[in-house]
């Protein structure tokens, strides 16, 4: 009986590292892609890569458009976290979560980039709203730290199956920001 919880549990493993690939494509793809859709509509020539989304050339003509463009990636963020949420809750297929816990570390990670770069997305809209930089970024995190929390929850991931999505959203976000600068220098 041991044997065969120990290779139940492997193979849940395997799933779950193996689909943070498609989902590290899918999460950045839809983000950067809102970002470019929204500043289009808007009327502006954007640019698009793997991991950056931003104006040709030129500056937005309102504050408001720049906000909107700013959150238009996080907003469809939230969203694949929902869906990925109540799919998960529903079918209990493991291989959804990494689309959920993607959304979280896309977003923490920005936010930390944020206090030691440039603001991006959420830190740059707040201080365009006037608001403290840290407060949307951390109203995001939190938010999407406790959805993952509800769904790790529901999928019993526990500790290893966290540090295991630790572990592989660290590699494809290396391997996304490293594509971007290798193809679009």
């Amino acid at each position: 009986m041991e044997t065969r919880l120990s290779s139940i549990n492997s193979t849940k493993y395997l799933v779950l590292a193996l689909w943070f690939i498609p989902a590290a494509i899918v999460t950045w793809g839809v983000h950067e892609f809102a970002h470019w859709a929204m500043g289009e509509m808007l009327g502006y020539d954007m640019w698009i890569s793997f991991n950056q989304a931003g104006l040709d050339h030129g500056q937005y003509r309102a504050t408001i458009h720049e906000i909107l463009v700013s959150l238009a990636g996080p907003a469809v963020t939230w969203v694949q976290a929902i869906v990925a949420y109540v799919l998960l809750r529903r079918s209990k297929k493991v291989w959804l979560y990494p689309f959920l816990f993607l959304t979280l570390w896309m977003r923490a990670v920005a936010m930390g980039i944020s206090f030691i770069s440039l603001p991006n997305d959420e830190a740059s809209s707040s201080l365009l709203m006037g608001l403290p930089m840290f407060l949307l970024p951390l109203l995001s995190v939190l938010g999407l730290l406790f959805i993952t929390y509800l769904g790790s929850r529901a999928l019993n991931i526990g500790w290893k199956g966290n540090a295991l999505s630790y572990l592989m959203a660290s590699l494809v976000t290396t391997a996304i920001v490293f594509a971007d600068k290798m193809v679009f220098p």
